[in-house]
């Protein structure tokens, strides 16, 4: 629970003053539901003790001049479910998905039966103009794709793929497993 995530972190004084956690609500958390965008959960919000910060489940960050689109959403399967032309292996998914995202100019290019938008909020969903990075955490097995200069990464499942990670370097705009 947060609470206990709270009060692991408030025990170690330097970690507590110096640093931020983001979580971002992904497919399975309580909320209005498969309506997009989600937005953060209400017990999240009163755990600024921790500088947590909660978002809607895709937010973008702009560090220095790099433009940073996270979102939380298990869209892999979606699209091959619904695609007229599915691709002929399955090494080349993660190239059209990525493409199919940027070309559309938007995070769920899928139809309204199947992806429901929340029409006040659909800004929050556009792609444009394209981002540096694009992050998808999507369950999908881990990618790395660079499309138009964009960097899209998906970390994927957590404990699916061996509790591995993607680490980026914005440095010079690397990704490294």
């Amino acid at each position: 629970s947060l609470k206990a995530l709270a009060d692991i972190i408030c025990e170690y004084p330097s970690i507590h003053k110096s640093s931020r956690f983001v979580f971002v609500p992904g497919p399975e958390d309580p909320g209005p539901g498969s309506v997009l965008p989600r937005e953060r959960r209400e017990d999240e919000k009163r755990f600024t003790v921790i500088h947590l910060i909660s978002l809607m489940f895709s937010f973008r960050i702009q560090y220095c001049t790099q433009e940073i689109i996270i979102f939380r959403e298990d869209l892999v399967n979606k699209m091959c479910r619904n695609c007229v032309r599915f691709p002929s292996s399955s090494m080349d998914i993660p190239n059209h998905f990525v493409k199919t995202i940027l070309s559309q100019g938007h995070l769920t290019p899928l139809p309204l039966y199947v992806s429901p938008v929340y029409w006040a909020y659909d800004y929050a969903l556009r792609v444009y103009p394209v981002p540096d990075m694009l992050v998808i955490a999507d369950k999908y097995d881990p990618f790395s794709v660079t499309n138009t200069d964009c960097l899209c990464i998906n970390p994927g499942s957590f404990p699916r793929s061996g509790f591995s990670f993607k680490v980026f370097y914005p440095s010079n705009k690397t990704v490294e497993d």
